[in-house]
């Protein structure tokens, strides 16, 4: 059943909360004087520019970014990130609450503000904060309840823009499909599986999956979602030693492998091969390697199958718990000058003097200190909530519970398995646990409310009977 739709005071005071929330998820970016910027900034701003494909990104976000170009300012950016995660959250807790619905999405937001790092990623010129966004879309859609034809339309169309813009959502997106049909099919026996609503959340995943090829198409003529994923799965290797055992036994066997020839020069890590003093780009660099690391990952696995899921469990849990706020957010006096210079040299001053390129950088460890105890108990909050809305036979609780835990393990598995553990990419979806927390303990107090309230009404009506019939006689 759809809700009453808003008017008079009540829109004012929705419309009042929904801008108080987007300013909170804005205020590092203000607090800052500038947005904040990460090294992979630069390329997808040169790309809403130039429109050519850079083999290691991928070009949706770069579309995304000529928003910034329409307004001619980069705060166009962080502001839209704004708007954009402020809808998702409004939507989510007009579909999960009953009651109270503006005070809940008012707290949800000041809790999120507070007490995750959503804020800073908001903040950032990076796709980053839609990988939350993707995962809370899809959970409302398939389980949210009384949202408009037309909210629901503009909610899914969000979603799939959070789909597309980076290739982890996308392989987080299509888990949670695969998630979703496996609680649809299970609902028909077990009575306690909420069941989705599958068409509008399968079509915003669908759509935002095939946004990638089809964008990747139109600039570069090829229906391809990334070429440079088995590049990274090697550097991976080159990090957790699988690649120096498996060169230490092919090359004396004579294989024709230009790692060969560097096989004992190979560094610590994967970002230090990828992009520091390593033979990398002696080798060719991206283009030049991706047959061959095609290749080594692929024999690697086969060879060496327990190493290489004993590392992938090892970064696993290692990304699992990598949750901090403010990874790389250093001074970019040298990064990201030459593109501020061509594309916005009226922001160069305000970019030059914001407190990110002052000295000494900004110090995450108060934040950090304060924010991680808070989300990791969330996360356990979480797990008991799904238990207890599975055993209460809560099936839209049990359903946002079981969306959330899938979507925080996938991402572990996808960023940290596959590709390479950092803090920022579990960071950017540890605050769906606190949102979870949040919107489960409100439904479980409003629902005890109910329950007391018919409580009360029988006893009442008892009690009246009881006094009637006592009046009678």
């Amino acid at each position: 059943m759809a809700r009453t739709p808003l008017t008079g005071w009540t829109l004012g005071w929705h419309s009042l909360t929904f801008v108080l929330v987007v300013v909170l998820l804005m205020a590092p970016a203000f607090w800052n004087g500038y947005p904040l910027v990460y090294y992979d900034s630069e390329d997808y701003v040169e790309m809403a520019f130039t429109f050519q494909p850079i083999v290691w990104r991928i070009m949706t976000y770069g579309v995304f970014c000529t928003v910034a170009r329409f307004f001619g300012s980069l705060w166009a950016l962080p502001l839209v990130h704004a708007i954009l995660v402020t809808w998702v959250l409004h939507e989510a807790v007009m579909g999960f609450i009953g009651r109270w619905r503006h005070m809940v999405f008012l707290g949800v937001g000041l809790a999120l503000a507070l007490f995750t790092g959503l804020p800073w990623v908001a903040s950032q010129l990076l796709a980053d904060v839609f990988a939350g966004t993707a995962v809370l879309g899809v959970a409302a859609l398939a389980f949210g309840e009384g949202l408009q034809p037309w909210r629901r339309a503009a909610l899914g169309i969000i979603t799939a823009i959070s789909i597309c813009v980076h290739m982890s959502h996308v392989a987080v997106a299509a888990g949670l499909l695969l998630v979703l049909l496996a609680m649809w099919g299970l609902s028909r026996f077990l009575r306690r599986m909420p069941r989705p609503r599958m068409g509008a959340a399968s079509m915003a995943i669908i759509c935002g999956i095939l946004l990638v090829p089809t964008t990747h198409y139109f600039a570069m003529g090829r229906f391809v979602f990334t070429e440079s994923g088995k590049v990274l799965q090697l550097a991976l290797f080159v990090q957790n030693g699988v690649a120096k055992m498996y060169l230490d036994e092919v090359c004396p066997t004579g294989a024709q492998l230009e790692m060969c020839d560097h096989k004992d020069e190979l560094p610590r890590t994967a970002d230090e091969f990828l992009w520091g003093d390593s033979p990398f780009d002696e080798m060719g660099g991206w283009k030049a390697l991706h047959d061959e690391s095609e290749f080594i990952v692929d024999d690697a696995i086969r060879r060496f199958p327990l190493q290489v899921l004993g590392a992938a469990a090892d970064n696993f849990v290692e990304q699992l718990d990598s949750i901090e706020s403010g990874e790389d957010l250093v001074p970019m006096t040298w990064h990201f000058v030459r593109t501020m210079l061509r594309r916005y040299p009226d922001e160069f001053k305000a970019f030059r003097y914001a407190r990110q390129q002052r000295r000494p950088p900004i110090n995450f460890k108060p934040i950090n200190d304060f924010q991680i105890p808070i989300n990791q108990a969330a996360e356990v909050v979480t797990v008991g909530l799904l238990a207890l809305a599975w055993r209460r036979r809560d099936r839209t609780t049990t359903g946002l519970a079981l969306m959330v835990a899938a979507a925080i393990i996938g991402n572990a598995i996808v960023c940290g398995a596959i590709s390479n553990p950092h803090d920022r990419y579990q960071n950017r979806v540890v605050w769906l646990a606190l949102f979870t927390s949040v919107i489960g303990a409100v439904r479980l107090d409003q629902r005890f409310a109910g329950q007391r309230r018919l409580v009360i009404r029988a006893e009442n009506d008892a009690l009246e009977a009881e006094n009637n019939k006592t009046s009678g006689v």
